[in-house]
């Protein structure tokens, strides 16, 4: 399995969970797709996605449409994107669960 882990940073937090919510269907058709971790921490506004993929084919090919995603998520709030990096998942530990 595979990660790609991307930042943001942006004034308001709402706008942004809510850009999240409308690339996430496109998300889960993506061929390869496991799963993700969307993290926001409100009060700095600061915040993480992690996808997570079942191969590095997977993760390479959907770089194109991630960069697509990502910009549909910031632009309703205006975040910006600060970083997008790819890590081989070396381990998983405990049970997955939908917030």
């Amino acid at each position: 399995m595979h990660a790609r882990v991307s930042t943001y940073h942006g004034d308001e937090p709402e706008k942004f969970e809510e850009g999240l919510r409308t690339v996430t269907p496109q998300l889960e058709s993506i061929a390869g797709f496991s799963h993700a971790l969307f993290l926001i921490d409100r009060q700095s506004g600061k915040a993480i996605s992690i996808t997570v993929w079942d191969s590095e084919e997977a993760l390479t090919a959907s770089a194109e449409q991630a960069n697509q995603m990502r910009q549909q998520a910031t632009e309703p709030s205006g975040a910006s994107i600060d970083s997008v990096e790819q890590y081989e998942v070396a381990m998983t530990v405990g049970h997955t669960a939908h917030v």
